[in-house]
């Protein structure tokens, strides 16, 4: 059997949704017509036509249609897509069965009563993403989009998805018609449960999650690498100055305190000057290690400049 996409799973999971009761339903229905839907004139009738990408989505409308008791329709296959010759579906519904949606279907503005209620809003808008949207798999990207030919639709639903959710969102003309693009992993998880694809924002937010530990043991390891870098350089300019020293004067010849620290060093050169400090009798913290080997370093340089008398 094959494997379904992530894509495939959301579509499932948002046509497998239970419809409630007849607010929902119109408010999804809505969310169909708005993406897809357009009025077709003839000599004996007025219909509203849409075609949907697929069977999966066309049975989630015809089911929403019987919800209804929108019984008059008529539907045929077509082919919607030439280069892969996928089959949807196209309903041709005559106008006078929608007449409690007709005033709001032909307008440019989403209905007051889904634009106020956030739960209906959800639900159009998860009739709008099956008819018009698509997602990538999060383990690439994260990219919701829906499309439209309406512009002024699109930034109603951008300024709505923003005010009420706080979900970012932006626009862009392809072609003909627009695109509204949700690009941020915690915008994207937020809008799928909106919709109510509720175990596919769960996959997202594992696969976020996923990122977050794995980009912060990224910085951990790159913090340690470049401090031991740091900690490596400084330890061989240490052993230089203590070796410098050694040869010229002799280690003994220093102060107690700067002898036992530089033997130290020399016996162990992979500790940090926090290590040592612990090592030192008395203990020292680091600050006080670091003046001490900064007197030998300053001696050493005072000895390879030949200004020791």
């Amino acid at each position: 059997m094959k494997k379904m996409s992530f894509s495939e799973k959301v579509r499932y999971e948002l046509c497998s949704t239970k419809i409630s009761n007849v607010s929902e339903a119109r408010a999804e229905l809505m969310g169909f017509m708005k993406a897809k839907g357009f009025l077709k004139l003839s000599r004996e009738d007025k219909i509203i036509s849409i075609t949907l990408p697929n069977i999966q989505i066309s049975r989630r409308f015809l089911r929403l249609l019987n919800f209804l008791s929108i019984n008059e329709h008529e539907t045929m296959i077509v082919q919607t897509q030439q280069l892969f010759k996928q089959k949807g579906v196209q309903f041709n519904l005559p106008i006078q069965f929608l007449e409690n949606l007709r005033e709001e279907l032909f307008t440019e503005q989403i209905p007051d009563k889904i634009s106020q209620d956030p739960a209906l809003f959800g639900v159009f808008f998860r009739g709008f993403y099956l008819a018009s949207g698509s997602i990538v798999d999060p383990t690439i990207s994260y990219h919701l989009e829906v499309t439209s030919s309406s512009q002024e639709f699109l930034e109603q639903i951008r300024t709505l998805l923003k005010n009420k959710f706080g979900i970012d969102s932006k626009l862009w003309q392809s072609h003909q018609n627009y695109k509204l693009y949700i690009r941020r992993a915690n915008d994207l998880i937020e809008t799928l449960n909106l919709i109510g694809a509720i175990e596919a924002a769960a996959v997202v937010e594992q696969i976020m999650q996923k990122r977050s530990v794995a980009s912060d043991v990224n910085r951990t390891m790159n913090f340690l690498s470049a401090n031991a870098d740091r900690i490596g350089t400084s330890t061989v300019k240490q052993m230089r100055a203590i070796e410098i020293i050694d040869k010229s004067i002799g280690i003994d010849s220093l102060e107690d305190d700067l002898k036992k620290l530089a033997k130290l060093r020399i016996e162990n050169e992979d500790l940090s000057l926090r290590e040592l400090g612990e090592m030192m009798e008395p203990k020292m913290s680091k600050s006080m290690v670091y003046a001490r080997m900064r007197k030998i370093m300053q001696l050493a340089h005072k000895i390879e400049r030949g200004q020791m008398g």
